[in-house]
């Protein structure tokens, strides 16, 4: 299964945080969070990583690599150019074959714990093209 991680932002928003380093790459525990999405990512059965990123591209390709280290092949889809809310995606999604059943996708600087197996199982249930998994919006406020 693919996972096409969308990591094309500037992170304005966690400057100085993001003046050296794309918004997936800020460490949390250690490591970069978008480190921790793939580690998730692979418990849920991905077995391979598309990467689609932009901004400081060469941060991420410099820790990542090739994927050898971190248990499944990563490919890259460069943006060059900005190419809009859905381009990022869209290029990444060139990159997996089309036979491929299920394909994850989403931004690279999310957290979670969530289990997908339900989700899986809801999605096949129902031949849906596409299932999106919402979580309760909690406030920057609290």
């Amino acid at each position: 299964m693919y996972a096409v991680l969308i990591a094309g932002g500037r992170g304005e928003r966690l400057r100085p945080l993001t003046a050296n380093v794309p918004k997936p790459m800020v460490s949390v525990a250690g490591k970069p969070i978008m480190q921790h999405q793939m580690e998730w990512y692979l418990e849920q059965g991905v077995d391979h990583f598309v990467i689609s990123c932009g901004y400081l591209h060469e941060v991420i390709e410099a820790h990542f690599g090739n994927g050898s280290e971190f248990g499944a092949p990563i490919s890259y889809a460069i943006e060059h150019s900005p190419l809009g809310r859905g381009g990022g995606l869209r290029q990444g999604m060139q990159q997996v074959p089309r036979d491929d059943e299920l394909v994850l996708a989403s931004n690279a600087d999310i957290l979670t714990e969530q289990n997908l197996d339900s989700m899986f199982d809801q999605h096949r249930a129902d031949g849906n093209m596409a299932t999106i998994l919402l979580a309760p919006y909690i406030s920057q406020f609290g």
